[in-house]
């Protein structure tokens, strides 16, 4: 068979291999059951993402933090999410402890946030010293009433104290403890500060009493009068007894894990508009269930959510077939809530929010319009470049190029890649190794043919001097994306896995494809004139860097150094990735000012918020962490956009994300960034030690070294620059700034690459 015929059906083989790569994804918007349209990320379509972190130090005694636990937790917070009718969503373990949960397009965010964090742990109990029609003389007395926030709660008096002692539901204490602290927030500059006793009744409200004094741990302190903080004292006091209480009523008769998961909000059938939740027991729960009405009949049965009593009722009659009702509540929505919860089953362990992030499907898109401008102009402007420079070669280029990004755009779609905004971002560096890729291939053709090889032997001598290049350029660069997956987080992984994937398929299409296609046109008439391969053309800057070295290296100091001044001046300024804290981007319908906004939000006790003015009206407003202020809730967020139009009047405010980063996350994204730097620059040292070891170990120990010399300027050039406009510009040092900077390790290493290749090349005569 001819060459030409050969190569022919090549490029006919590969362009059939397009169609069908392309075919599935084409036509899977007409024919049913085929979901291979792209997946757009969070960043793209909306929606919210949470870690979740387990705090393991509570499990039940007795049941360990394993697998299977892990498991289970995830198979309820799966089930929980199903239940709130978010369709697509994702939930995934991270670490010994963590779940991330990644919510598309959701509307009622704050309320599955919640439930997610709700253990859940429905537990019956009975005493025999509840006072009753049966049992008159008992020892406790309960009551029912009207509680805070128009919410009915329970009171329990020990009448056989002396006097009588009465204990108030814990969620009344709650809500009264939070008035109390919002008072003192308010008043902390006109009044004394009072030191108060945990336990502070909850964790919400302990956080609550951080953030309006300065304390931390389990003595906070807090701005109160006298007054009220003898009432919290109080208030902590019965908490401490109704606790003894519950563990006086001994072990519970009945708990979530006897029920059916088909619970149900409903009202109730005697009549009224009172929202009930429809419960069933399941074969064993039913017969002690069965049984103990039975037995007790006429008394009351008290029903406790995480150690809140939530129902009382009077056992009128015996029930033997497992169904029951828990109630009140005020709302249908209340009660489906909580039947979602046990249907969901109730968690071993508390989960609380350590890292959110929410997005608005509108700034996505606006991102995405954007995105896909640039890479449609640096992709013209790339096509122009090398048809115009390389003519014939890079008319060919162009077409391998077109295919490239065809063949990875269908494996994105057929794996699926989920297509965030960095992830296109390492999509279109890929790009630019392909385009380098064949720069390189048609630099070493055009000397070949210069020296006078025929056209043919020009192009095999071409690629073959040039793969080595472009191999080991392109195994670094998988090494980089390698470690950025392994150690980032989820933009930063996807970045990582499509400049990955996309510098694997562009070492094919620049090996195969182009190779395919310039030897078929090599066989035209117009191929055969070598003028179309601009070989003689005399153009050919040159930059005398190493003859005028010293002003290059000038030129470097001149950066580097006011870098590292401005770094000990608070120029290097690290964001809530590395510090944690809550940020918020908030579109006002007419301008604004930094002041307005810095001061709307400290009017709300919000203390030192970073309001940075962007353009059409938008504002990146930061909230750090520190000792006295934590990092704010989706709840506490929309009452901030609340405040600030109530403070800024006239001008409507939507909030378009909202991201919030614990202390744990900010600590590991840290320590995930160096040790990411510090296994690059090994891992690269090591691979070029053992490529250019050209007379042995220490030979090529000099090439690795210099080339991560090299690197390491490269990127303190990056950073020095990055911190003087930083310092002016207000600029912060996040996850992408840290990827950026990995990207920028890995194309200093593709280009050092390149003249060691020529001296490796040298060497080996």
């Amino acid at each position: 068979m001819k060459p030409q015929r050969l190569a022919l059906i090549i490029a006919l083989l590969t362009l059939a291999a397009a169609a069908v790569a392309l075919l599935p994804v084409l036509a899977s918007n007409t024919k049913p059951g085929q979901a291979l349209q792209p997946k757009l990320g969070l960043d793209i379509r909306g929606g919210a993402r949470v870690v979740l972190e387990a705090d393991t130090a509570k499990l039940p005694r007795g049941q360990e933090w394993n697998q299977d636990t892990k498991n289970a937790v995830k198979n309820i917070i799966e089930n929980r999410v199903n239940a709130s009718g978010v369709a697509e969503a994702t939930i995934a373990e991270k670490g010994e402890d963590q779940f991330v949960v990644e919510l598309p397009a959701v509307t009622n965010e704050a309320q599955i946030l919640e439930q997610l964090q709700n253990t859940a742990r429905l537990e019956f109990y009975y005493s025999r010293d509840w006072k009753t029609e049966r049992n008159a003389i008992g020892r406790y007395e309960f009551r029912s009433g009207d509680g805070p926030n128009g919410r009915e709660s329970v009171t329990i008096t020990d009448r056989n104290a002396t006097p009588p002692v009465t204990f108030r539901d814990p969620f009344h204490i709650n809500v009264a403890l939070g008035e109390m602290l919002d008072r003192g927030a308010k008043a902390k500059e006109k009044t004394t500060r009072v030191t108060l006793p945990a336990p502070l009744n909850t964790l919400a409200n302990a956080a609550r009493a951080l953030r309006a004094g300065e304390g931390e741990g389990a003595q906070p302190v807090v701005t109160l009068t006298q007054e009220d903080a003898k009432k919290i004292d109080g208030m902590n006091e019965e908490l401490r007894n109704f606790n003894a209480f519950l563990q006086q009523a001994g072990e519970p008769i009945l708990t979530g894990n006897d029920l059916k998961p088909n619970s149900q909000s409903g009202f109730d059938p005697s009549g009224g508009a009172q929202a009930v939740v429809n419960v069933e027991f399941n074969a064993e729960g039913a017969r002690k269930f069965a049984d103990f009405t039975r037995e007790h009949t006429g008394e009351i049965l008290m029903a406790y959510l995480d150690g809140r009593i939530i129902s009382w009722p009077n056992i009128n009659q015996p029930i033997p077939d497992g169904r029951a009702q828990i109630s009140p509540f005020a709302s249908v929505q209340e009660a489906q809530g909580l039947a979602n919860l046990l249907n969901g089953g109730a968690l071993p362990v508390p989960l609380s929010i350590v890292q959110q992030q929410s997005i608005e499907p509108t700034l996505g898109q606006e991102a995405v319009n954007q995105g896909l401008l640039a890479g449609i102009v640096g992709l013209g402007a790339v096509l122009v470049f090398m048809a115009a420079y390389y003519l014939l070669p890079g008319i060919v280029a162009c077409l391998a190029l077109l295919l490239y990004t065809l063949f990875t755009y269908a494996v994105f779609v057929l794996i699926p890649v989920t297509f965030t905004l960095p992830g296109i971002a390492g999509f279109i560096l890929s790009v630019g190794m392909a385009v380098d890729a064949n720069v390189l291939i048609f630099e070493r053709t055009k000397e070949e043919l210069r020296a006078g090889r025929s056209l043919r032997a020009s192009i095999e001598a071409g690629f073959s001097r040039a793969f080595s290049a472009i191999f080991d350029a392109n195994v670094c660069t998988a090494i980089t994306s390698i470690l950025l997956y392994n150690f980032g987080t989820g933009p930063v992984r996807g970045f990582a896995l499509t400049l990955l994937i996309g510098v694997a398929i562009s070492m094919f299409t620049a090996i195969t494809v182009s190779r395919t296609l310039l030897l078929l046109v090599a066989n035209t008439k117009t191929g055969q004139n070598l003028n179309a391969w601009g070989i003689n053309r005399t153009w050919n800057p040159r930059l005398d860097v190493v003859g005028k070295r010293f002003r290059w290296y000038a030129l470097s100091i001149a950066v580097i150094v006011p870098g590292l001044i401005y770094a000990f001046l608070g120029g290097f300024k690290p964001g809530i990735d590395f510090t944690g804290g809550s940020e918020l981007t908030l579109r006002f319908a007419r301008p604004v000012t930094r002041t307005q906004v810095q001061e709307a939000v400290r009017a709300q006790g919000i203390e030192d918020p970073i309001a940075q003015i962007s353009e059409r009206n938008t504002v990146f407003l930061r909230v750090p962490r520190s000792a006295e202020q934590r990092e704010i809730t989706q709840q506490q967020a929309e009452t901030l956009v609340s405040g600030l139009e109530s403070r800024i009047p006239n001008n409507d405010v939507t909030l378009q994300s909202f991201e919030t980063i614990g202390s744990s996350i900010s600590n590991e994204l840290t320590r995930n960034a160096l040790t990411a730097v510090l296994f690059s620059s090994l891992a690269i040292l090591l691979y070029l030690t053992t490529r250019f070891a050209i007379g042995g170990f220490v030979n090529g120990l000099k090439f690795g070294v210099c080339a991560i010399l090299a690197m390491l300027h490269d990127v303190a050039l990056l950073v020095g620059a990055f911190v003087v406009l930083g310092y002016f510009l207000n600029w912060k040092v996040d996850t992408l700034f840290v990827t950026a900077a990995l990207t920028v390790l890995s194309f200093s290493v593709h280009d050092t690459i390149v003249i060691f290749d020529r001296i490796r090349e040298n060497l080996r005569g």
